[in-house]
């Protein structure tokens, strides 16, 4: 809970100091502030997953699932996290536009990255209908 109350004074620090920026037109300088105070953000809150992390092979081993399967899931919760950090930072960057289509770049990679999910599920398909 304290670490959460950490993240949020963080960020309202940054908005502070975004907001102060952008009020002596320093509209530049306010996008850093704001992109760097993300990024830290983002970095502690990954620190604050690592337990989350460590557990995961344990898991992973229990669902039964092939590695390549796995990985999947791992590489689509990258793509979406990534996806969405890329499109947030072009939204405050402006570029609407642009965010669109970071946001319509990531579903189309995670379609691909599910590829191997989808080959095991069709598989243990075909075992219960034979």
């Amino acid at each position: 809970m304290t670490e959460a109350l950490r993240l949020i004074g963080l960020a309202l620090l940054g908005a502070a100091m975004s907001a102060l920026l952008r009020a002596f037109c320093r509209r530049e300088a306010a996008l850093l502030c704001e992109i760097a105070c993300g990024l830290v953000l983002l970095l502690r809150a990954l620190r604050l997953c690592g337990a989350a992390f460590s557990a995961l092979p344990e898991i992973f081993a229990r669902t039964g699932l092939s590695q390549a399967a796995n990985g999947a899931l791992l590489r689509g919760a990258a793509i979406a996290v990534a996806a969405e950090l890329g499109a947030q930072l072009c939204r405050d960057a402006g570029a609407g536009a642009l965010a669109q289509k970071v946001e319509l770049g990531g579903k189309l990679l995670l379609l691909c990255a599910a590829f191997p999910l989808l080959r095991e599920l069709s598989d243990a398909l075909l075992l219960l209908l034979a």
